[in-house]
């Protein structure tokens, strides 16, 4: 690390809930860290579930642990890591997540240009395969297809910019992806690393199995984020973004049509069929009923 870099303090965010065995991986990734962290807090949603065993093999100097008073969610408990966070930096980290111990360092040498930085990961569970998005500058243009970068806990932020953004909790999920757009509609500087530089876990219950078997209307609350950013998407790139995640895993789906139909409602006939031709499901559909 140069001599003549700038040394930004870093608070680490870790966001858990019921999760305290992976909070011992994670928590000891953060604290191995090559570029020391200011602080560590620990930000509980009110886990039912007992951190007493694995917090006491820490020395609790080098760590907060705040729990909530009512489960509320990552994005409170996120934002209310950012009211208490005193760092430059905000490094956030979901307590499933562990990264590799020059994490904060490479993410501190492009901080010295920008504003904001993402990274590439690999799988936990193998860690042979990894996810690495070649682009380096993350623009209004580039983020309007989608976060195909990574999660909060490949993320750092200059804290002046994350407390002015904070976290919109009314979100159930895109909140990685709606906290990236508003970077972009600021002006300021985000990049990424195009290389992996911590562990994902997928976890038990995957977001593609949830999909696969969730109801209709639990995919109203899925495109919130897409009409709330409307206006900076465009109709064209609304309407793909929209029909996609309705019809994503409709393979798996039994009702298809009613699916369908919810696409053409939210995103029209033109970007619904696109999506169809996409996923090559129309041969599949031809003969069926008409569409309630």
């Amino acid at each position: 690390m140069s001599k003549n870099m700038k040394q930004y303090s870093f608070t680490v965010v870790i966001t858990t809930y019921n999760r305290p065995d992976y909070l011992l991986e994670s928590l000891k990734g953060a604290l191995n860290q090559t570029v020391k962290p200011k602080e560590i807090l620990v930000i509980d949603d009110y886990s039912s579930k007992d951190y007493q065993d694995v917090l006491d093999q820490f020395d609790r100097s080098t760590f907060q642990y705040i729990k909530l008073k009512q489960p509320s969610g990552a994005n409170v408990a996120r934002n209310t890591g950012l009211e208490l966070a005193t760092g430059d930096v905000i490094a956030f980290l979901d307590d499933d997540d562990v990264w590799d111990n020059d994490y904060l360092e490479q993410h501190l040498a492009e901080l010295q240009t920008a504003d904001a930085v993402t990274c590439g990961f690999r799988f936990l569970e193998t860690p042979d395969k990894t996810r690495i998005n070649p682009i380096i500058n993350i623009t209004q243009e580039v983020i309007k297809n989608g976060n195909k970068f990574c999660g909060m806990s490949g993320m750092t932020c200059k804290a002046e910019l994350a407390k002015k953004l904070k976290f919109d909790v009314e979100l159930k999920n895109s909140q990685d992806w709606d906290f990236f757009v508003r970077i972009t509609l600021e002006g300021a500087t985000f990049v990424n690393i195009p290389k992996p530089i911590y562990h994902y876990r997928r976890g038990h219950v995957s977001i593609s199995t949830e999909v696969k078997s969730m109801p209709i209307e639990k995919v109203y609350p899925r495109l919130k984020a897409f009409k709330k950013h409307k206006a900076f998407l465009g109709s064209h790139a609304y309407s793909e973004r929209v029909s996609e995640q309705v019809l994503s895993f409709i393979g798996d789906k039994s009702n298809k049509l009613q699916w369908i139909w919810v696409s053409i409602k939210e995103a029209g006939l033109v970007a619904t069929w696109n999506a169809l031709i996409m996923r090559r499901l129309m041969p599949k559909l031809l003969g069926k009923s008409k569409l309630p």
